[in-house]
């Protein structure tokens, strides 16, 4: 007989429909609650109850997990997620079937039960990741770097947030195509963390000052003059100017890494 392997599923690009296997397991409590109380069965109706609850808090464990590999998965550079959601996951999955097996009065049965729901939702799920997705280096400090990167995702999540309630068109098209500009930066950050505390200023202070800036215009948007929309929009259109030259000195400055390696590899050959 063949070992059972893990099933190791396509990289998908939402989280949507993973895990859309486990509300099959919702269906035989919830009905069993609802029989149960038709019949006026308290006891019947509570122990129906409590492995509805269980399996609910997988599936809940569950959503939390993919959602949490998944940001794992499409960063460059990141650390292993604390919290792991997908292991409780199945623990309680498993628990949620001992139970219900238990109600059956069959111990036995329900601890096979529960060890085959535990190894199967491993083998098709998987658990969460272990390993950190950085660089090792003494030329920066990660924390720093995680930190620096994480605050500037949540200031341009914020901003975006904000963008959406902009009623001048000309404005909220520039605003999100600063933010484009800036996420790209982060992204080519993440693929080179070590740059990070040299294009700090950027990560703090202009992201910080455009949702400064956004959320002072949106108290006032209505009272603007058009020569004050005018400056809004040269604002934006420099702040884009700025961002682009960061972004090349990002691609320059791994170029120049590049070309000192490469001058370094010809010097040793030659040697």
């Amino acid at each position: 007989m063949a070992v059972a392997r893990r099933y190791n599923p396509k990289f998908v690009k939402t989280t949507k429909t993973l895990g859309v296997l486990l509300y099959l397991f919702l269906i035989p409590p919830f009905l069993s609650m609802i029989m149960a109380l038709i019949g006026l069965k308290f006891k019947a109706f509570f122990a129906a109850s409590l492995s509805f609850g269980l399996f609910l808090a997988a599936v809940y464990l569950s959503k939390k997990g993919f959602a949490q590999e998944f940001e794992y998965k499409m960063a460059h550079f990141a650390k292993a997620p604390k919290m792991p959601y997908k292991f409780l996951a199945a623990v309680v999955l498993a628990l949620a079937v001992f139970v219900t097996a238990l109600l059956l009065d069959n111990l036995l049965e329900a601890l096979f039960l529960a060890s085959v729901a535990f190894v199967g939702y491993y083998l098709w799920y998987g658990f969460d990741p272990r390993e950190d997705k950085v660089p090792q280096s003494k030329d920066f400090s990660v924390e720093v770097a995680l930190q620096t990167l994480q605050e500037a995702k949540e200031s341009l999540k914020e901003i975006d947030a904000l963008a959406q309630n902009i009623s001048n068109y000309v404005l909220r098209r520039k605003l999100f195509a600063t933010l484009k500009r800036a996420n790209t930066i982060v992204e080519e950050l993440e693929k080179k963390p070590q740059y990070i505390s040299e294009l700090r200023k950027f990560l703090v202070v202009y992201v910080d000052a455009i949702k400064d800036v956004t959320k002072s215009y949106l108290k006032v948007e209505k009272e603007l003059t058009p020569a004050e929309l005018k400056e809004m929009e040269e604002l934006l259109d420099s702040v884009q100017m700025k961002f682009d030259k960061e972004l090349a000195k990002i691609v320059q400055k791994g170029k120049t890494d590049l070309d000192i390696k490469i001058d370094s590899l010809k010097i040793q050959i030659n040697e």
